[in-house]
């Protein structure tokens, strides 16, 4: 009898802890929990980590997308649109820049009178508008490019006394700065690109002898410095881009055997590199903007037939 009670007894405590084992909450499910708190913690930010950044091929890092962005991929150019209604066309020079900051290039005439903006609305450009209320020609050149570093265009006219500067206020150019203090020209070409890395666009003056830069204060051009140690040139074609994708423009020379790249290190230009290993040019025109969205400036080649991408890798 007493053994039976015992039995009796036995059961009723395993069946009491199998009833409460399967009402506890699971410990696996607070141990993850709580080592994900610590990994918060850790890295001492209160952001998700579940949506890490991704990594480009040129190794930049690209903030993850939010939920619900609109990420878009080129891969074609749509049909052409009618973006003036009507011919606008500038005397002396025509050009496209974000003169007003919003990350939208706009059309700038400019005429023997006055300097006119068309800004862009995303799918036409607006009424002219004047940005300098008379007329401000360059004799040697004119050039649009960011050298104040304020995420504006401004207007650069070289003359032969000097190169003025007319830095954008996001509604009209300001009037004229004199940015280098008497004559610099470049006997083969000049140039406006940020090759020092800190989102000025600086002066950049091509001689025979070599390449020399002056770099953008914000308010003022720097002395020349020479950055290529002896001549450098495209027999074609020359122009500064970031083709490397690190955030500095570098110099790319077209030569009738190939396209060579000298990387900028951010006070000199390396050595030249053969990146088509062979010709490739444009029969109408040669251009290198970054036309795939990854970072990198492409080459563009425009031939009769049609218009060639060769994207940077």
């Amino acid at each position: 009898m007493v053994r039976k009670k015992w039995l009796v007894m036995l059961s009723l405590i395993s069946i009491a802890f199998f009833m409460f084992a399967c009402s506890s909450p699971a410990p696996v499910e607070e141990t993850t929990e709580s080592a994900s708190a610590e990994a918060t913690d850790v890295v001492g930010s209160n952001q998700p980590t579940s949506s890490p950044a991704l990594i480009t091929p040129a190794g930049s890092a690209v903030p993850p997308a939010q939920d619900g962005a609109d990420t878009k991929i080129g891969t074609e150019f749509g049909e052409p649109e009618d973006w003036t209604g009507g011919p606008t066309v500038g005397q002396l020079a025509m050009r496209i820049a974000d003169v007003n900051g919003d990350g939208k290039g706009d059309f700038i005439a400019v005429d023997k009178d006055t300097t006119y903006a068309l800004p862009s609305t995303g799918s036409s450009f607006g009424q002219p508008e004047d940005w300098t209320s008379g007329p401000v020609v360059g004799e040697l050149g004119m050039y649009f490019a960011d050298v104040t570093g304020d995420g504006t265009e401004d207007y650069i006219a070289v003359d032969r006394a000097s190169t003025y500067v007319l830095p954008s206020n996001g509604t009209r150019f300001d009037p004229p700065q004199d940015w280098t203090g008497g004559p610099v020209l470049g006997e083969l070409g000049m140039f406006f690109a940020d090759v020092t890395g800190d989102s000025k666009a600086d002066f950049i003056a091509v001689d025979k002898a070599a390449i020399y830069v002056l770099p953008s204060t914000g308010t003022s051009f720097g002395a020349p410095q020479e950055w290529t140690g002896g001549p450098a040139f495209g027999e074609l074609y020359m122009d500064f881009a970031d083709v490397t994708g690190d955030g500095l423009a570098d110099f790319i020379a077209v030569d009738n055997a190939s396209t060579y790249v000298l990387p900028s290190t951010g006070s000199s230009f390396s050595a030249p590199q053969d990146w088509t290993k062979g010709p490739t040019k444009g029969e109408l025109g040669m251009y290198f903007v970054d036309v795939t969205g990854d970072g990198l400036a492409d080459f563009i080649a425009v031939d009769k037939a049609t218009v060639y991408v060769l994207p940077a890798k």
